[in-house]
């Protein structure tokens, strides 16, 4: 129950269109930020911040959170869920590196980013090893 009034405050401020991120020119790499070096300063920021979702949880009623090791959030609101045809948030992200790009927002000392458009999270497939 806590959990749903403190971020329902943050989620309301995502219900508002959010200039979603723009790709890169093809060939230019991206600054990946990772979640364990955002920092306050970040907030306001649009950047992408890569990191491994330990946790996605349904807050009932607001929408979807995306939880790294480092506390950092990616907050989905219920109110774009409808973009993400198809795909199960809790099955496709849960586990996997992520890349999310957005702006940087904070909550309660909170630092999050919200999603309002499934192309600002990418799963990052990870490199296996070869045996020698």
């Amino acid at each position: 129950m806590r959990l749903r009034t403190r971020y329902a405050a943050a989620l309301a401020l995502l219900i508002a269109p959010v200039a979603s991120a723009q790709d890169p020119p093809a060939g230019e790499e991206v600054e990946v930020v990772a979640v364990r070096d955002v920092t306050a300063e970040h907030v306001g920021e649009e950047i992408t911040v890569g990191g491994r979702a330990v946790d996605v949880r349904m807050i009932q009623g607001s929408g979807f959170q995306i939880s790294f090791l480092s506390g950092f959030l990616a907050l989905i609101p219920e109110s774009h869920m409808h973009l993400w045809t198809g795909v199960d948030p809790m099955k496709r992200y849960k586990g996997r590196n992520l890349q999310v790009t957005g702006e940087v927002m904070e909550e309660n000392d909170q630092l999050f980013i919200g999603v309002t458009d499934p192309d600002q999270m990418k799963v990052i497939q990870r490199q296996r090893r070869r045996r020698r």
